[in-house]
């Protein structure tokens, strides 16, 4: 029986992935998804602030998790594909990008919705800097880094073993906005209020981004880390109205807009089939092709 599951999953190990994913973080999450309507049988049921946020950060480990259980059902060594997150030894501008090119985005989208669209500078966005490091390490280790064990250190390089990296890219991109999906009707959620769309387009374009950084440091799951903290701390720097902006339409869509034009940038200048200068990472040990 387990051989025959274990043959199963070595089969269609980023398929086994996605399912795994989508059904623990889901789970973890269908409380919150249903809870106007357990609310109606028992308003003891209905989910304070902090329960709230206790099952986004539980169901927000399902990438990692889904990723342990499909490396170990392969008979792949767990040690080898955690040990991605230790790779920190890469050029200090590859440091520099994760930790600054999110912020230089949305400044950048946020001075063109001031220059362009007559947005109101709000000096609260610039206090907010005092919070920034203590967000960006709550953020790293539970609210979104701890993901990139799953999209990047499992599923990446094995889907670079059969596709591009910009086809692997959009793979990731479509499956790991898809799994938010739930969260936009949770809520106190990060993604509650957010234009969809905008963000489906922020998050695919983004895929290429975060697929140049991991193959271009040889597979280091560290620096994605790092940048999607970055990313998920950085609206908070938003000039026109800090993080409560990125809640309505144009400022979701000037700063999809700049992630796009970021991405479109690296296939142009590496091209679609590695989206690096060196061979791509097709295994958590490193390995290329």
């Amino acid at each position: 029986m387990v051989s025959t599951i274990r043959r199963r999953i070595s089969e269609h190990p980023v398929a086994t992935f996605f399912v795994l994913t989508y059904a623990l973080s889901w789970t973890a999450w269908s409380p919150l998804v249903f809870a106007e309507w357990w609310a109606t049988w028992s308003p003891l049921l209905l989910a304070s602030d902090t329960q709230t946020m206790v099952f986004i950060m539980i169901g927000g480990f399902g990438p990692l998790a889904a990723a342990a259980l499909a490396t170990w059902g392969i008979g792949d060594s767990v040690r080898e594909w955690a040990g991605q997150i230790l790779r920190w030894n890469v050029s200090v501008r590859y440091w520099a990008f994760a930790l600054l090119f999110p912020a230089v985005a949305v400044v950048t989208a946020s001075a063109v919705h001031i220059v362009v669209f007559d947005g109101q500078f709000d000096p609260a966005s610039v206090s907010t800097l005092m919070l920034y490091p203590v967000l960006f390490v709550q953020v790293f280790l539970v609210g979104g880094g701890n993901e990139e064990l799953g999209w990047r250190g499992f599923a990446l390089p094995r889907l670079q073993r059969s596709y591009s990296a910009l086809v692997a890219s959009l793979l990731i991109g479509v499956g790991w906005f898809a799994w938010h999906l739930p969260l936009f009707v949770v809520a106190g959620s990060s993604q509650a209020g957010v234009p969809v769309y905008y963000y489906g387009l922020a998050v695919v374009a983004l895929s290429v981004v975060f697929t140049w950084l991991y193959n271009e440091t040889g597979g280091s799951v560290l620096l994605t880390m790092v940048l999607h903290a970055s990313v998920n701390t950085g609206g908070i720097l938003y000039l026109a109205g800090g993080a409560a902006a990125l809640q309505t339409d144009l400022p979701n869509a000037l700063y999809a807009a700049v992630f796009l034009l970021v991405a479109l940038a690296i296939v142009a200048a590496y091209g679609p089939e590695r989206l690096a200068n060196v061979e791509v990472p097709i295994s958590p040990s490193g390995s290329q092709r």
